[in-house]
């Protein structure tokens, strides 16, 4: 039992120090602009290069690249408008940023959204204008844009390679590779198939038209003898008809006939 009770004793008095500690570690600090409330922590770990590390000072909150010369920042950190809107807000572990961290405008309007890993920007980030539009959206690793972004506003896409803008090359066009190539003869197969396709229709198009074509020339033909033995026949008609015209006038009737054998008498 008596074990009991110390145990509860020193329970008691670490929960005492320790709330004690928490007021001592907590900051609340206040400038022209913003309201800034944070924790500080008593650790001094070897500072990294390429790190930008958070720490307090004369009651002002600085930021340093692979240094550091205070408090480190450590814990839950928000940022205020002295309008009490929100401003900042993120997490930091000994003086490094990590997770995800967001702005405000001050009319509530998110700004930005980035995700931190050990002090560097890590993974997708997004940044919007005061009216809530997309101003920016890609990703980062270790600290730099790494492949594609996109810029709505510019109507830009960027591709980046280790923060750099990555220039992509056009392949020679002399020099297709392998799949162009393959593509290609396929394309120039299909087309020939077209071609061949379509040359067949029309050789079958034309086989089908014949046989009609023909009855109709057949008949067309047909029409055109008929007419023109027609018309020879009625042309040998009127030949015949005008020479037994001129037959009948060469040969004498009757009293013709009479009258000049009268003729013939009298003059012999």
């Amino acid at each position: 039992m008596q074990k009991l009770s110390y145990i509860g004793v020193i329970l008691l008095v670490f929960a005492s120090c320790k709330t004690a500690i928490e007021p001592f570690n907590k900051k609340n600090i206040s400038n022209r602009e913003f309201k800034e409330t944070f924790q500080i922590t008593e650790h001094t770990p070897k500072a990294k290069s390429n790190v930008k590390y958070y720490w307090y000072k004369s009651r002002n909150v600085q930021a340093t690249q692979s240094d550091y010369a205070g408090e480190l920042l450590d814990g839950t950190y928000t940022k205020f408008y002295h309008s009490n809107q929100l401003a900042q807000k993120g997490n930091f572990n000994k003086g490094k940023k990590t997770g995800l961290w967001k702005t405000w405008y001050e009319n509530g309007q998110l700004a930005s959204a980035m995700k931190y890993k050990n002090g560097r920007l890590a993974g997708r980030s997004v940044s919007l204008d005061s009216t809530g539009n997309i101003v920016s959206v890609g990703r980062y690793a270790s600290g730099k844009r790494s492949g594609r972004w996109i810029f709505p506003q510019q109507g830009d896409t960027i591709r980046y390679h280790k923060g750099e803008v990555k220039v992509v090359e056009e392949k020679d066009s002399l020099n297709p590779g392998f799949f162009r190539k393959l593509f290609k003869k396929k394309a120039k197969d299909s087309t020939n198939q077209k071609e061949k396709r379509n040359f067949f229709k029309r050789f079958v198009s034309k086989k089908e038209e014949n046989p009609a074509s023909k009855n109709v020339n057949k008949k067309t033909t047909r029409v055109s003898q008929k007419k023109n033995k027609k018309q020879t026949n009625t042309k040998k008609k009127k030949v015949q008809g005008k020479k037994k015209k001129v037959t009948e006038k060469k040969e004498p009737n009757f009293f013709q006939r009479l009258f000049g054998k009268k003729k013939k008498n009298n003059t012999t």
